[in-house]
């Protein structure tokens, strides 16, 4: 009978997942333990064994595509000529997003000299009111580009820059009027006046670019922070001869750390010391969220993106026990 393989939820903050690549085609049997497919997810790239026998007959989400975990993405039978006809696939009923290729959006239109509705925003618990005016229609002409301007040349300059490629819109002629004069592109470098053939994107124009699942993830942390939480910035200098000592001590008995693990450290005893430090804001009900453990997040960049472990208990941990949650 045909079961339905949905999106595994490979790391404990996994939502979603891009298919990076599948292993086995449509028509293949698949034995319990073979690599299946690669799953893009939050964290990393991560291969997924197949956990049951059987023969794949149909692919719902193809390489490139995005699921939401526990939605389907692959149809199989225990046998090869069972018939998947007017099967319906187990799991989540969340729409599934297609592989989509980079978009190119049109230019954009001018807009006539009217006001932009009025939006009501409301998503912090506050309704605000924003209202955006076009911009202003010029009253009078300006002067017309240089490109748009009549070019007043002598025959002969004309044939010269021609036959040289040179754009005379930029250039000044010392003629009457203002006439270009074939002494007037002595000494000129076609560099700098020579027609550009490449041509122009089209103004206002600009390419979406899909981001994978772990740069989604720190693009709504980051704005979820930012929003969120208090920012406020300190530089100081500091005589860190202390810090560079213990560092070596810790070294000589065999105790690889960082400066960060030990800043890390350094961190959590501060906020033991001041709790009141550690804490946030609740914004529905408005109250202040004192934290009763000390748990601190660090950035670590890794190959495409950047991961937050968080150390948890940070206070009661040695500094080779941070060092070692850090790099895990």
């Amino acid at each position: 009978m045909p079961f339905t393989l949905t999106m595994p939820k490979l790391s404990p903050t996994m939502e979603e997942g891009v298919i990076a690549k599948w292993h086995k085609k449509v028509g293949d049997f698949v034995e319990a333990g073979d690599l299946l497919l690669e799953v893009s997810t939050d964290k990393a790239t991560v291969e997924h064994q197949a956990l049951d026998s059987g023969w794949l007959r149909q692919v719902i989400v193809q390489e490139n595509g995005e699921a939401q975990v526990n939605q389907p993405i692959a149809i199989f039978t225990e046998e090869k000529e069972e018939s998947v006809d007017g099967y319906v696939p187990e799991g989540a009923a969340a729409k599934v997003s297609p592989a989509a290729p980079a978009k190119e959006e049109q230019p954009q239109v001018p807009v006539s000299q009217q006001a932009v509705p009025e939006v009501h925003v409301a998503d912090t618990g506050q309704q605000q009111s924003m209202q955006q005016a076009a911009p202003q229609l010029p009253t009078q002409m300006e002067d017309a580009p240089a490109s748009n301007r009549r070019i007043i040349a002598s025959p002969l300059a004309k044939k010269l820059a021609a036959e040289q490629g040179l754009d005379l819109s930029n250039l000044k002629g010392t003629g009457p009027g203002g006439r270009i004069m074939k002494k007037d592109l002595a000494g000129v470098s076609p560099s700098l006046f020579k027609k550009s053939t490449a041509p122009r994107a089209a103004l206002g124009s600009f390419v979406e670019e899909a981001m994978t699942p772990m740069r989604k993830v720190i693009a709504q942390r980051l704005q979820e922070a930012k929003a969120t939480i208090p920012h406020f910035y300190i530089q100081q200098t500091i005589d860190a001869a202390n810090l560079v000592a213990l560092r070596e001590q810790l070294k000589n008995i065999q105790i690889n750390v960082t400066y960060n693990d030990l800043i890390l450290k350094a961190s959590a005893l501060a906020l033991k010391e001041h709790p009141a430090v550690n804490s946030g804001f609740a914004p529905k009900g408005g109250a202040i969220v004192r934290f009763k453990t000390i748990d601190i997040a660090v950035a670590v960049s890794v190959e495409g993106g950047l991961l937050t472990p968080i150390v948890r208990y940070a206070d009661d941990k040695d500094v080779r026990e941070i060092s070692q949650e850090v790099k895990a």
